[in-house]
């Protein structure tokens, strides 16, 4: 089990959606069946195990989420989720940790694969835009890659035309917009720059809605 797994309590308020019997997994680690809650403020999945144990993402730590339909790739369609870890509160098993640091030279860390699966697939849709509209109601402000301004001032990075367009006023690749995705090539680099490791961000094709 790649994610360290904590004790939490059930959300009890700003509840969005509650999924039932939803696989959570980690690349393609299982971390077991559970519940999954979608909230106004995170993404929480609790396994359904004694001890109530899981974890929560907040919404300005996922960088995208999509439904992939791709089986090909995955066993099972799914709720896809890229999530920064500096950003979140999730922590990694060592022997993990060690194979994700070993992986990259980056010190700022590494974007973690999370999916869930639930056994009514109808379920999809709906934990999709609930987690769509989390994001938009929860606007990460102080992100430095995607201040214009003060990129300009400091002359890191300049965002083209084309990347500004790319990324939108609500800075969340998602499945509607993913396809649209068209960066420079110093744009790529710094979406590469966020994972820690010199990997693309995962490959959207017409199997994900």
């Amino acid at each position: 089990m790649a994610i360290i797994l904590k004790e939490l309590a059930a959300p009890t308020a700003g509840i969005k959606i509650t999924t039932r019997n939803v696989q959570a997994f980690h690349n393609s680690d299982s971390l077991g069946n559970g519940t999954l809650y979608v909230t106004g403020s995170e993404v929480t999945w609790i396994s359904s195990a004694p001890g109530s144990k899981g974890f929560s993402v907040a919404y300005p730590a996922i960088v995208l989420h999509a439904i992939s339909t791709d089986t090909t790739t995955f066993p099972s369609e799914h709720v896809f989720m890229m999530v920064d870890q500096r950003k979140s509160s999730l922590e990694l098993a060592a022997a993990e940790l060690e194979d994700e640091e070993s992986d990259g030279d980056d010190e700022e860390g590494p974007g973690l694969e999370i999916r869930f699966v639930p056994d009514d697939k109808e379920a999809l849709t709906p934990m999709y835009h609930e987690i769509l509209k989390g994001q938009e109601e929860n606007p990460e402000d102080d992100d430095m890659m995607f201040d214009e301004e003060e990129e300009e001032e400091d002359g890191e990075y300049e965002m083209e035309e084309g990347d500004e367009q790319a990324m939108g006023s609500g800075q969340w690749f998602t499945a509607d917009n993913i396809d649209q995705m068209q960066m420079s090539e110093e744009g790529l680099a710094n979406m590469q720059r966020i994972f820690g490791r010199g990997d693309q961000p995962p490959r959207q094709d017409d199997s994900m809605e």
